[in-house]
């Protein structure tokens, strides 16, 4: 939204008269007098006594006056003045000037159809264009909707200011994004915020945040698993470029249990390009996931190769041979004391050693890419001491208290 520069039309201290004892009489030219001079009671009390005057609203065929469609507008500048200035002597006289505000331009427009470009002057006797008073109008509710997020924390009232803001530039397509991103979610108006992101889309806003907002809305808040998928599909059927969409996609497909149609989702990304690690390693998870643990190890080794650093396909990998050892282990554990159970135990040391001999590389490379992840010093741990390897387990102890994880 563009702050537009205008002849100060809200200027000066605020100053309170006595009008108990004046007479007041409808006009207003005194009424916008008034409110340049900062003397919000009188001008307030000029402009209800101008538009609740009959014979200066009304004319002789019952119609609306000359006159009636500009003392409207004014009382609408007025009421929200009173609404948006700084100070609170002023605010305290209309705790809330944008209902009467909204229903005065309202009116103002009904009557005038917009034939009028500019109902206002200022101080010099310029005309002040409609245009100008509304993004004056826009500029000083969407800074006090600014303050209110920012410095009060108060989100409520912050997503309101935005509303109001919108009142009079509803086609300003920086603001129905940070209403539809930023206001609306921080106040928890969920409905409202996919209102304004999609008032934001159709006016031709591309914004990447905008559809990530709108996805974890429907994902997360309005739990509409129907509605992320379909927004996801549209996203990467629309951006086929864009890495981001797919993941979206993906996280659907996963969390509705529609395996195989994510499997075929990573596949394209895979073959589409070769040095897509993030492809190979969903593949992996979700090959996991269908129970095809050697296609899983393969694609987690696929894209260790790409990116020999990247922690999640080691750690991924580290897991599923681990298994093999852990199945082991289980089996040695359901064993009874018997002469014939003693036999399959030591057969199965045997068996369970050789497999973690095998997995402890695999853990060691984990620590090498992060060093102080609690899941990868447990199990090398584990590993060390059913090895019974001294040093090492001394060494995992060190480091376990180290990090607190140990006593």
């Amino acid at each position: 939204m563009k702050k537009i520069v205008i002849f100060i039309l809200l200027i000066g201290c605020v100053s309170f008269t006595s009008l108990a004892q004046k007479e007041i009489k409808p006009s207003t030219s005194n009424a916008e007098k008034a409110l340049r001079a900062g003397k919000y009671d009188e001008a307030k009390a000029i402009i209800d006594a101008t538009t609740s005057n009959q014979g200066y609203m009304v004319d002789k065929k019952g119609g609306p006056s000359k006159n009636a469609a500009t003392a409207w507008y004014l009382r609408g500048v007025i009421y929200a003045a009173f609404d948006t200035t700084k100070v609170e002597s002023a605010k305290a006289l209309v705790p809330d000037g944008f209902p009467t505000a909204k229903e005065s331009f309202d009116k103002a427009k009904e009557i005038d159809k917009g034939e009028t470009p500019a109902f206002l002057k200022d101080a010099m006797g310029f005309p002040l264009m409609n245009e100008q008073v509304s993004a004056f109008m826009a500029q000083s509710y969407f800074t006090n909707a600014v303050t209110a997020y920012q410095d009060d924390k108060d989100y409520k009232k912050a997503f309101e200011f935005t509303e109001r803001t919108l009142y009079f530039i509803p086609n300003d397509t920086a603001v129905l994004m940070n209403t539809g991103i930023f206001f609306a979610p921080s106040a928890g108006e969920y409905d409202k915020a996919i209102k304004y992101i999609r008032q934001y889309q159709e006016k031709g806003g591309a914004s990447q945040d905008a559809y990530i907002m709108l996805f974890s809305i429907y994902r997360d808040q309005k739990k509409d698993n129907d509605a992320a998928l379909a927004l996801s599909q549209e996203l990467v059927a629309k951006y086929p470029n864009n890495s981001e969409y797919p993941k979206f996609l993906l996280d659907m497909y996963v969390k509705m249990n529609k395996l195989p149609q994510a499997k075929e989702l990573m596949e394209k990304q895979a073959a589409a390009d070769p040095q897509d690690k993030e492809s190979r390693y969903f593949l992996g998870v979700i090959n996991n996931e269908l129970k095809d643990s050697e296609s899983a190890k393969k694609w987690f080794q696929e894209a260790i190769k790409i990116d020999p650093t990247y922690f999640e396909p080691q750690l991924a990998l580290a897991e599923l041979i681990y298994q093999d050892a852990k199945t082991v282990k289980a089996e040695m554990n359901q064993l009874g004391n018997s002469k014939e159970d003693f036999n399959k135990k030591v057969k199965l040391d045997k068996d369970y050693q050789d497999k973690l001999r095998v997995t402890l590389p695999y853990w060691e490379k984990c620590e090498k890419l992060s060093p102080d992840d609690v899941k990868v010093i447990d199990v090398l741990y584990i590993i060390y001491s059913d090895l019974e390897m001294t040093a090492q387990v001394t060494r995992s102890e060190k480091r376990m208290k180290t990090l607190g994880l140990l006593d």
